[in-house]
């Protein structure tokens, strides 16, 4: 398993502190109030961070947050610091965001619009029943098929220790954290995102099956999104013919990291516990063309590598 000490540190310049490195991400400070966000290349599966690096997927999904953060900042406030970067060299760029510092809450946000993933599985274990923070699914519904009344909201805890699953909590966790306010804020930021990015996305023929986002507050008490956002890495999408096409099956092939999953779980049918398996040169190559597939599909543009 990659530790702190194995891994790669970009170039950044001289004047910025470092803070802290995370899963995916280094942390710098740059001013008293400003940060620094450098987005790796390393890979996160199953709250583990896996020995095999994927080439560019730093560069790639810094700039899909940044096409989601501009165009939903009119739904909510976010870190990003868009003016500030124009000074910044383009190899430091490519996978930097300039953010504003903010204290960020201890949960992250989930917002499913169809049965998949994880839930799909929870519910075909509970022999189609499930309980799922707040929402209840009956019985009788299929793999794919939309969440009545959905999207919906499930929050989860933020483990940090290497292998511990988040965890799913009521709403009322989040509300005697944040308070009802703030969290009243939060819930209607993160359902609105999502519907914007969903009917975007089905003009660009792809489903928006299910995404996490991350909230924090300002200094001055604002609210903000923070971290990523809408990125392969965050989120589930599908084409939409796939979907179109799915029937009867329970699985539809992703525009995610979903295939590096699929050949941890399936293929190697790794047990989730240490040692942390290697990718496979193949797998490794197929990730890297689905991060870009996935940029040309959402932005209509090529990333800068």
């Amino acid at each position: 398993m990659q530790t702190q000490a194995d891994r790669i540190l970009y170039p950044v310049p001289a004047s910025w502190k470092f803070l802290h490195s995370g899963k995916v991400r280094e942390i710098y400070q740059v001013s008293k109030n400003e940060l620094a966000i450098v987005a790796s290349d390393r890979v996160s599966a199953f709250d583990w961070i896996l020995p095999d690096a994927i080439s560019d997927k730093g560069k790639i999904l810094c700039q899909i947050s940044r096409f989601w953060f501009g165009k939903t900042q009119t739904i909510c406030a976010n870190h990003w610091l868009e003016s500030q970067e124009s000074s910044l060299p383009k190899d430091v760029w490519a996978r930097t965001m300039l953010a504003r510092k903010a204290e960020v809450y201890p949960f992250e946000f989930i917002v499913r619009g169809y049965l998949a993933g994880s839930i799909w599985k929870a519910y075909q274990k509970n022999n189609g029943e499930l309980q799922i923070g707040d929402c209840k699914l009956e019985k009788g519904l299929k793999f794919g098929g939309p969440i009545p009344g959905g999207p919906i909201l499930t929050p989860t805890t933020k483990e940090k220790t290497p292998g511990k699953h988040d965890e799913d909590v009521p709403w009322s966790e989040v509300d005697n954290s944040l308070g009802s306010v703030k969290a009243g804020i939060v819930r209607e930021a993160a359902l609105k995102i999502f519907t914007f990015a969903h009917d975007y996305l089905e003009k660009r023929d792809l489903v928006m099956v299910d995404t996490k986002m991350e909230f924090g507050e300002l200094e001055n008490g604002a609210i903000v999104l923070v971290d990523e956002l809408l990125t392969p890495d965050s989120s589930r999408f599908w084409w939409k013919k796939d979907y179109d096409a799915r029937d009867q099956k329970d699985s539809i092939e992703p525009l995610d990291k979903q295939v590096i999953r699929n050949y941890l779980e399936k293929d190697l049918r790794w047990d989730k516990k240490p040692p942390v398996p290697r990718l496979s040169s193949d797998v490794i190559s197929k990730a890297r063309s689905v991060y870009i597939e996935a940029f040309r599909a959402i932005t209509g543009k090529d990333p800068i590598l």
